[in-house]
């Protein structure tokens, strides 16, 4: 070692560390060091920085291990650094881990895990086939003393982390190899030769460190921690060998928190490690059994008292998600047939944990108990948030912002409802028994008078009660149809008698009468095995949808008969055969309602969907096409008729038929009262000519277009030519009445139809649905007008949904003759009359359906000229609304949540526009993504194209059309669609390589417009969210098109602060390397120079003009991450510049 240089090198960091040093002289100090780093005996250096007895400052000390890190890093392949340099680096690291740090008490913790880091990144490369001994050198640290004991508990851990949890790629290349050696580390001499008897492949059998008990604090967390990161993948033995779970547990009762909360770590990673029957037997039962769960009963009773704050909470977190995991992964195993001692014990640890105010963040991990469930099916969370301010405070401090709250509750009931499903089979009859008499319970509530019935605490309980019910029943189908279960029939006339009940229920609340209603459907596997009250149930059912209506704004009434209707289709699905035999009662009761007239237009259009699916469904030819042509004829006759032909045939005519014409002459004429209420029922009695036929032909198919049997789509093609004329005829009125000056002559209030009414911009704003108000008695024209506007949306959305079902009779529909011609005049003479909503609606439901089900055969004949106007025709339009946006300044954040944003005109022009983007992003998604894999399973397969995706990059127009509309959305700022985009643009990249050379012709301006956009979007601070998207995009296509294209190296020339020498030596390296994870990091490596976005200035925002372009901004602390986006797990280190890829 040279002394001048450590002199030079100790006044080189002395300059850099002095605050009042000039810039010059730090960069010139900082060029120094960085030479050092470089040279093979920068490390000598760094070890005489770093080690204790040269009484450097930690600062210092740091820098030198950080010289030696460098090496191992970065360094440890080249041929500089010899075999005798690496020898000498090794027992370096060694004396600094063994004698080089201060004591435990007082050495930094920075210093630690940086010594730690250091060994691990050394042994990572040489043990065990250059440093045989390590593991016994880390024995010898671990009983020397207690500074090295801390220290070897470090490296093992953070040695653990590398190789078995984290993605580490030099690790990755040895896996095998290091997890044979720690397995060897983690386990005694006994064990190794019960599980390899003939040793383990390039080790020996030592002394395991896994027995010996911790008694300070530092060296008992990090005895903790380490174990946290093994118990995962440990031999089981080795555990259930040593008093290593007595002693997880009574680290949880420590009276040090960080003892506490590492011990719950470990509780945790225990409970959820994936076991044997056997391996449970060891670990799992003797916790439950012996004692374990008092200790963990005590210590969270003892914390749960407390002040909940900092690791206090965590601590309480930790130990409920632990808790949760030992019910979910062990005692709910699939295959766990054992009831533990300590049962009772854990279940009441579980009821302690419902009860704690943090309810919201405790109660999205609770597990299998029906009683602590009971509560969570209620979905009473809202209730208590508005009424308990505990409850309030704590999901205050959980949750962002309600949406969040609201997703959580979500995931809370789904997790609530799989774990009832594993736990309710396990003790079924008593499970069952249970939840009978929940419901009995249940059916005794009695509602409050009022008009929001379902909010109130008394219905969460009850409808928590049924779906508990639903749940149960559902989760015991194998087990009443498994003859040889003692049990089966002793559950089924369970089941019949409560079922007994709910038929028998004579409740006044409409609200209550449709929940039970709904959950009948719950019982159709029991009526195939046992019918017994299956016709009372139907007949309660009947019953329903005909209830009494006091008024026709009695909503829960409305929805009660609307339900029962609905169940009754789900029964005629499910239990067809079943049903089929009292198919004549059934009709002659339909008939009976349809002809007194007690049904609405919705409950008749049920009730003649459950006949349709019993007779399409029940399995005899014969009587479907008979109880098809009785069900759908009729409603496709009316369909056709020559009076809505008439009406179709012109835009005018349409607007008369709708009511436009007579609402306008009541409005100037100020219509009120009784003449109002016959206005409007002359005209919804009109409409619904059209709407109820097109809504009922809808459901019909929707109900019986579930599978694709030929003989069932026979049936609806021989009713594609009546129906299709008149559907295609519809949408073209509804889009040409979307023209303003249509209205131009009517009463100015008529306008309010073309517009989004403040509750609509609300509910797309906000994505809040507004529980619809009682109406009342009085009817106006203005609620008439408003009535119309609905009326064309809900149509026009039938419209689109029944247009997307024919499409799936496939040849039938794609042989109609000028199809294409039909559809482009139909969809599209009116498209510049429809706002992004509307256009976005004509995309996702119908030109989308219409694209994707279209057969091979006929896309030429069906697709190729409707792609070729529809792409430019998108691309023209956003690109025209994206600079009027940007023009008017862009108000929306995408982080924002949506419940606090401004509901006005700007947002909600934006929101629209950004909506329609992303659908039209996802629209190219859906054409031109991969289809199933090739040869999946062997070695470089290849996914193989869909024929529409091959269709459309076979046809130079069609892709040329689409290609820049896909890449013009990379660039709009709108994150979500830009990433989309760039996902697009990956598949057609593998596309048109897999297909070279016949796709020569546009591969180039292909890579050239996508390394554009990519580029410009990444330059833009606004996508910081979708960089690492972006740059995969710019890597692959570079990498993948450059051998046999320029294109790509065109485009870096021109960019922002590319180098041609650098550029020509870029090209030069890539051209010489053949691994392309190596090509990769050539090209993300490259990228910082052109790319000219700094990570420092990723957050400011960036200037148009004098207005500033919207970029996100971070709530709270801002950590810099702990590996770059660039230097992802993907890719190999190459140098130094991924290290700190875009720092200048």
């Amino acid at each position: 070692m040279d002394e001048s240089v450590l002199r030079n090198l100790l006044s080189a960091l002395e300059t850099i560390n002095n605050a009042t040093t000039t810039n010059h002289a730090r960069q010139q100090a900082q060029e120094f060091c960085e030479t050092l780093k470089r040279d093979p005996v920068g490390p000598l250096y760094g070890y005489y920085l770093a080690h204790k007895d040269n009484q450097q400052p930690d600062i210092v000390r740091h820098f030198g291990l950080s010289l030696m890190e460098n090496t191992a890093r970065y360094k440890w392949s080249d041929a500089s650094l010899t075999p005798e340099l690496k020898a000498k680096m090794r027992m370096n690291v060694m004396a600094l881990a063994s004698e080089g740090i201060l004591p435990m008490m007082t050495e930094k913790p920075f210093i630690k895990e940086k010594v730690a880091s250091l060994f691990v990144e050394v042994a990572k490369r040489e043990w065990p086939g250059n440093w045989d001994d390590m593991d016994v050198f880390l024995r010898q640290m671990f009983y020397k003393d207690e500074t090295t004991r801390e220290m070897s508990l470090f490296i093992l851990r953070s040695l653990c982390e590398d190789v078995c949890i984290y993605d580490d790629p030099v690790a990755g290349l040895r896996k095998k190899d290091l997890r044979a050696g720690l397995l060897v580390i983690m386990s005694s001499e006994a064990i190794l030769r019960e599980h390899y008897p003939d040793g383990v492949k390039g080790h020996k059998n030592e002394v395991t460190l896994m027995a010996k008990t911790p008694s300070d604090e530092k060296i008992a967390v990090a005895a903790l921690r380490t174990l946290s990161v093994s118990l995962d993948w440990v031999i089981s033995s080795s555990v259930s060998s040593t008093s290593v779970v007595p002693l997880i547990c009574q680290a949880t009762l420590s009276s040090s928190e960080k003892i506490r909360l590492a011990g719950a770590e470990c509780y945790d990673v225990l409970s959820s490690r994936n076991l044997s029957e056997h391996e449970r037997e060891k670990l799992i039962w003797p916790l439950l059994d012996e004692g374990g769960i008092d200790l963990i009963s005590k210590a969270y009773m003892t914390q749960s008292n407390q002040a909940l704050q900092g690791d206090s909470y965590l601590f309480l977190q930790k130990m409920v998600e632990a808790t949760v995991n030992l019910g979910e992964q062990q005692l709910c195993a699939k295959r766990n047939s054992r009831v533990p001692k300590g049962l009772s014990k854990f279940l009441q640890l579980l009821y302690a944990m419902t009860s704690h105010p943090s309810e919201p963040t405790v109660h999205s991990f609770i597990p299998p108990l029906l009683e602590l469930y009971s509560g969570v099916l209620a979905k009473d969370f809202e209730y208590r948030r508005e009424t308990d301010p505990v409850y309030a405070h704590f999901v205050a401090q959980d949750f962002e912002s309600a949406s969040d709250f609201r997703t959580k509750v979500g995931s809370i009931f789904q997790k609530a409802v799989d774990v009832i499903h594993l736990g309710v089979p396990i003790v079924p009859l008593p499970a069952f028994l249970w939840v009978a008499n929940k419901v009995s319970e249940a059916l005794k509530i009695e509602f409050p008078a009022s008009a929001n019935v379902k909010s109130t605490i008394q219905f969460q309980t009850f409808d928590g009660a049924i779906t508990l019910m639903e749940v149960s029943i559902s989760s015991l189908t194998d087990i009443i149809n498994d003859n040889a279960n003692v049990q089966s029939g002793e559950i089924l006339a369970a089941m019949n008698t409560l079922l007994g009940m709910l038929i028998e229920y004579s409740g006044k609340c409409p609200a209550a009468l449709e929940r039970i209603a709904a959950s009948l459907t719950s019982y159709t596997d029991m009526f195939k095995l046992n019918s017994t009250l299956l016709f009372r149930c139907l007949d309660k059912l009947f019953k329903s949808v005909e209830y009494p209506m006091s008024s026709k704004g009695d909503l829960d009434v409305r929805e009660l008969r609307y339900r029962s209707g609905i169940t009754l289709v789900k029964i005629g699905k499910a239990i067809p055969n079943t049903l089929y035999p009292i198919y004549g009662e059934i009709d002659a009761a339909i008939q009976r309602l349809v002809q007194q007239g007690a049904i609405t237009g919705g409950e008749k259009k049920m009730l003649l969907s459950f006949q349709l699916v019993i007779g399409f469904n029940a399995g005899m030819a014969l009587e479907r096409r008979a109880i098809f042509e009785k069900v759908v004829g009729p409603v496709v006759v009316g369909f056709q008729s020559a009076e809505l032909q008439e009406v179709l045939s012109d835009p005018a005519k349409f607007m008369a038929f709708i009511g436009a014409v007579e609402l306008s002459e009541a409005l100037i004429k100020d219509v009120q009262g009784q003449e109002a209420e016959q206005l409007g029922t002359v005209i919804a009695q009109r409409r619904a000519l059209l709407s109820w036929s097109v809504d009922a032909l809808l459901t019909f198919m929707r109900e019986t277009m579930d599978s694709k049997e030929s003989t069932k789509m026979e049936l609806w093609a021989a009713y594609l030519g009546p129906v299709f004329p008149n559907l295609l005829s519809t949408i073209r009125c509804l889009n040409a009445i979307c023209d303003e000056l249509a209205w131009t002559g009517l009463a100015p209030e008529m306008s309010r139809v073309l517009v989004l009414s403040p509750e609509e911009k609300e509910i797309m704003v906000t994505g809040k649905t507004p529980r619809a108000i009682p109406g009342t008695a009085v009817l106006t024209v203005t609620k008439l007008t408003a009535d119309l506007k609905t009326w064309l949306s809900v149509l026009r959305d039938h419209c689109y949904k029944f247009l997307a079902q024919l499409t799936t009779l496939g040849a039938p529909f794609y042989s109609i003759p000028s199809l294409q011609a039909t559809l482009e005049q139909s969809l599209f003479e009116h498209v510049d009359n429809l706002n992004n909503r509307q256009l976005r609606l004509l995309i996702n439901s119908a030109v989308q359906p219409i694209v994707i089900n279209c057969p091979a055969e006929y896309m030429d004949l069906a697709l190729s000229h409707l792609l070729m106007v529809l792409f430019p025709y998108l691309d023209q339009r956003l690109e025209r609304d994206w600079k009027a946006a940007s023009a008017d300044g862009l108000v929306m954040d995408e982080q924002d949540d949506p419940e606090d944003l401004d509901v006005s005109d700007e947002i909600v022009k934006e929101m629209m526009l950004r909506d329609l983007t992303y659908y039209v992003a996802n629209f190219l998604f859906a054409v031109l993504d991969f289809g199933r894999q090739k040869g999946a399973g062997a070695t470089g397969t290849h996914k193989e194209l869909t024929p529409l995706a091959l269709h459309i990059l076979s046809n130079d127009a069609i892709a040329q059309s689409a290609i820049p509309l896909m890449c013009r959305i990379i660039t709009y700022k709108n994150t979500k669609s830009c990433t989309r985009s760039a996902e697009t643009a990956l598949c057609v990249l593998g596309a048109l390589v897999q297909s070279y050379p016949s796709t020569q012709t546009i591969i180039g301006d292909f890579a050239s417009m996508v390394l554009q956009a990519a580029l410009e979007a990444l330059h833009d601070p606004y996508h910081q969210e979708g960089h690492e998207k972006l740059i995969l995009l710019i890597t692959e296509v570079y990498v993948e098109v450059r051998p046999f294209n320029e294109a790509p190296k065109a485009v870096f020339q021109q960019a922002s602060g590319a180098d041609a020498s650098r550029l020509e030596a870029f090209e030069r390296e890539l051209s010489m390397t053949t691994n392309k994870t190596k090509k990769h990091a050539l090209v993300r490596n490259f990228l910082q120079g052109i790319i000219g976005v700094a990570k420092s200035e990723w957050f400011k925002q960036k200037e148009q003009g004098d207005k500033p372009v919207p970029v996100r901004t971070i709530a709270g602390s801002y950590e810099r991450p702990s590996q770059n986006i660039m230097d992802s797990k993907h890719h190999e280190d190459i140098g130094d510049g991924l290290a700190s890829l875009f720092d200048e």
